[in-house]
């Protein structure tokens, strides 16, 4: 895996390296302070990488902008942040 995949993929919930992640990204992903990366979170941090995806495919336009538009709003619906 390179350094890239990495950036954009959070981590794997319940995985025993979440104990030794950096504090920074235990802050990033750790939504409710607990000091663990729950399933939950991890998931949440997965659909907001989604959710940007589509939001930039929106920007670009034609029928594919229309439709990722589309979902992209419809995920903001369920996203609180």
């Amino acid at each position: 895996m390179t350094d890239a995949d990495d950036i954009s993929r959070p981590p794997d919930a319940g995985s025993d390296a979440a104990d030794e992640r950096p504090a920074e990204e235990l802050e990033a992903f750790d939504l409710d302070h607990d000091g663990k990366i729950s399933l939950i979170e991890s998931e949440r941090a997965r659909l907001g990488v989604v959710d940007a995806r589509l939001e930039e495919i929106a920007e670009e336009g034609g029928l594919k902008g229309k439709l990722a538009g589309g979902v992209h709003h419809l995920l903001d619906k369920f996203d609180n942040d």
